[in-house]
């Protein structure tokens, strides 16, 4: 049997090692951290890269695994491919040995040593045993307190079984007492189940199967609406239709209607708690959200006996899961896009009336009085600042709202129409303006495919999109955001730099030549602080794409601190074409002084007009002007 599982293990870490190189191929491998961590995952000190881990913090729901849908492996073994698998959370079972090294079953029976392997394992790979289950609650009370403190030693928050418990209200009140919950397994009609536990505290749950439910004629959708807020964990299949002899297909292709499901039990939860003047230069928690553990699940009888790796067996499972993972990306996105728009109605954009009098006044003396073009028609500009909780909320976002007023007030450029209702993005609501100006967004912003889709034709089709500072990171999670964009996540902190103008000659920099701030480098350069992002390699930033209009001077910069790009091409401000329209991004602007100094205020105005259609500029990449 060891040696049969060796073999598994090591067919599954070569699928293991692909995956773990397309994820590399998009994020940097996750950094050391205080634990030591062995996580493959892709994550950054900036946060979640993947949507399976983001809809934890947005929504509360932890998509995770069994860790015995492994059914030859162990345990350990099963938690390095749920982080492989790009996971955060693994459900436990009792059924399952711990490792090849304990060759024991997960259960309350285990020794403190034992324990404290499983916990530190799984502090390494920073994985969260989010659910375990056990056939049968036991009946004595001795052993059901111990399966408790095990459950509450492991950091378990629902507690799985199959059977239904002799005496409901002592575990109700054990549940209680120890903040676990319990989720009954319902495999078929839940109506039985509901009536059993109506009454009991809401510690009491159930665990849905919803393979089990569609072979008994259930559909999801139904199923939810007679747990009443009682679903605490979901084993997440999709069938080819209802009823037997039918067949496990891709989540969201048969007939379990997953994305309605789960934009339903968003539906569900109360309204998020949001203050967004409480937190400045900061990241609000989300609030009012509702545990819910969904684990990916196969059938285990669609085995197929061959000589190459087959689903059932480690090595298929770990593409079979990978491939569901990815699929529970696209379903879950609709209910992540509702709990954002509910975010964004409570929070109004910035006003600039938090603004010292003394800063209004360097702005105000900093901006140009005069468009660099004559608009060709009235021009109408939305100016979307949302930062959910979750994003960072930068204090400059209302430095960045009095400018673009005032300029506007000044030079009659455009209308400024500030609003973070994310349907004024959404097809064709977004047809009523010229052009949109994300100011420093951060966060799930754009989790609602609508409201991206919306954003990328509207572009595409001849309008156009500015974004200051924090704008590439928003939804940095969604791969079609940073290619509109140009640039999405990278290592960053405030310090010193000398920046260089790459395009002296663009009109939307060529006032810096009589700047005094580049009197001392020719015209062509200037020392600037601000939070410089130092995009990554395997993002979409790149000179192929990109007119870079200025960038930090590697010759004359200390980069020793940022082994981040081999080229050591940092770029931070960049125009683009994208379609028939036009791109403008900024990445300067976490410190105050942007929108101080003239030369940058003319800048952001030459932006505006430019993704206005106003002020035509060459887009030309810049790896491809030297044949131009």
């Amino acid at each position: 049997m060891k040696k049969n599982m060796r073999v598994v293990i090591i067919l599954a870490a070569a699928v293991a090692t692909t995956t773990s190189s397309k994820i590399a191929s998009e994020t940097p491998p996750a950094p050391a951290n205080d634990r030591g961590s062995q996580s493959v995952r892709p994550k950054t000190s900036d946060g979640d890269h993947q949507i399976r881990t983001a809809v934890g913090r947005l929504l509360g729901w932890q998509v995770g695994i069994f860790g015995n849908v492994f059914p030859m492996l162990t345990f350990s073994e099963s938690a390095m491919l749920t982080d492989a698998l790009g996971l955060a959370n693994i459900g436990g079972d009792s059924s399952q040995e711990v490792s090849l090294q304990i060759n024991k079953k997960l259960d309350f029976h285990l020794s403190p040593k034992d324990v404290d392997s499983v916990k530190q394992q799984l502090n390494s790979l920073a994985l969260k045993m989010t659910a375990y289950r056990i056939d049968s609650i036991p009946s004595d009370e001795e052993s059901r307190q111990k399966l408790f403190a095990f459950a509450k030693e492991l950091g378990v928050e629902t507690i799985v079984t199959s059977a239904m418990p002799l005496s409901l209200s002592e575990l109700d009140d054990l549940a209680v007492k120890s903040g676990i919950n319990v989720a009954i397994e319902s495999k078929d009609d839940p109506k039985d189940l509901m009536s059993s536990i109506q009454g009991l505290s809401p510690h009491i749950g159930v665990s849905a199967d919803f393979a089990q439910w569609m072979e008994h004629g259930i559909r999801p959708i139904d199923g939810l609406a007679t747990l009443q807020n009682r679903l605490m964990v979901v084993r997440l299949r999709d069938r080819s239709r209802l009823g037997t002899n039918a067949h496990d297909v891709r989540l969201g292709t048969g007939t379990a209607d997953l994305q309605r499901f789960l934009l339903e039990v968003a539906e569900q939860e109360q309204q998020p708690q949001e203050q967004p003047n409480a937190c400045v230069n900061c990241s609000r928690p989300y609030g009012g959200t509702k545990p819910l553990f969904i684990a990916l699940d196969l059938n285990p009888w669609q085995i197929v006996v061959g000589t190459g790796p087959q689903p059932g067996v480690s090595a298929g499972s770990f593409s079979d899961l990978w491939q569901a993972a990815m699929d529970s990306e696209r379903t879950a996105r609709p209910a992540m896009g509702y709990r954002i728009e509910e975010d964004a109605s409570l929070i109004p954009p910035t006003s600039p009336d938090r603004i010292p009098a003394e800063v209004k006044e360097k702005i105000e003396a900093a901006l140009p009085r005069k468009a660099a073009a004559t608009p060709r028609r009235p021009r109408k500009l939305l100016v979307v600042d949302l930062c959910p909780a979750g994003g960072w909320y930068h204090d400059t976002i209302a430095n960045a709202n009095f400018a673009i007023q005032k300029m506007a007030d000044d030079t009659g450029a455009y209308q400024p129409v500030f609003s973070n209702e994310l349907n004024n993005l959404k097809y064709p609501n977004i047809l009523k303006y010229d052009a949109v100006f994300l100011n420093s967004i951060v966060g799930e912003v754009f989790s609602d495919p609508a409201v991206l889709d919306g954003l990328v034709r509207f572009v595409r089709q001849g309008g156009g999109v500015a974004g200051l500072h924090g704008a590439s990171y928003a939804s940095i999670d969604i791969p079609e955001y940073g290619d509109l964009l140009g640039a999405q996540s990278g290592p960053h902190h405030v310090e010193t730099a000398t920046l260089k103008i790459d395009d002296p000659d663009s009109p939307l920099t060529k006032q810096f030549a009589s700047s005094p701030l580049t009197a001392g480098f020719g015209g062509k350069a200037f020392s600037w602080t601000d939070e410089f992002y130092h995009f990554l390699p395997t993002g979409p930033y790149s000179r192929e794409k990109l007119h870079v209009l200025i960038s930090i001077d590697d010759q004359k910069t200390d980069l020793r601190q940022w082994q981040v790009r081999p080229d050591k091409d940092y770029g931070l401000v960049w125009i683009k074409s994208y379609g028939e329209g036009r791109v403008f991004n900024c990445a300067l602007g976490h410190t105050p002084f942007l929108f101080e100094t003239p030369a940058f205020a003319q800048m952001v105005l030459n932006g505006i007009q430019f993704v206005l259609g106003d002020l035509p500029a060459d887009t030309t990449p810049s790896a491809m002007l030297a044949t131009k």
